[in-house]
């Protein structure tokens, strides 16, 4: 037990601690999960772009619909493979921070390490994790639209 009732035992402060890092950790994987998706995700618009906007007099119209559609296929094929890693990190991280928010709760010493009140938390951690779990979605639909163009405007030539 630890020399003062308002500080927390150093049992209870390395398992804040834990949940502190593991929290990073796993905000880490996420960030690194996501940027690798938008990454593949730019390059596969940006090709979209040039392969629509081609002159090119040899393939022409069949190129102009072929490519693009197979891009489309390859963006909307990536968003679905890169959901569940990118789901699964939001889920360990909300559970850390449900560990985290329990440790609170049962140690009030330990509310001089916390910068948040624990209902604001929930809101920040869960809008901030949103925006990881919606960008593979969002880029799907997009994706659909795309590929839906891409034939609409061969059809209009």
């Amino acid at each position: 037990m630890s020399g003062s009732s308002n500080e927390p035992s150093p049992h209870v402060l390395e398992t804040f601690r834990i949940c502190r890092e593991e929290i990073k950790h796993e905000s880490g994987v996420l960030t690194s999960r996501l940027m690798t998706y938008i990454t593949s995700q730019s390059f596969l618009v940006s090709a979209y772009a040039v392969a629509m906007n081609s002159g090119d007099f040899k393939w022409g119209v069949t190129y102009r619909l072929a490519f693009p559609l197979i891009l489309c296929c390859a963006g909307t094929l990536l968003s679905i493979q890169a959901f569940p890693g990118i789901s699964g990190a939001c889920h360990i991280i909300e559970r850390w921070h449900i560990k985290q928010n329990d440790l609170l709760e049962a140690n009030p010493q330990l509310e001089d390490y916390n910068i948040l009140h624990r209902k604001d938390m929930a809101k920040v951690y869960g809008r901030s994790l949103w925006f990881s779990l919606a960008s593979p979605w969002l880029f799907a639909t997009v994706w659909i639209l795309l590929a839906a163009l891409a034939i609409w405007l061969h059809r209009m030539n």
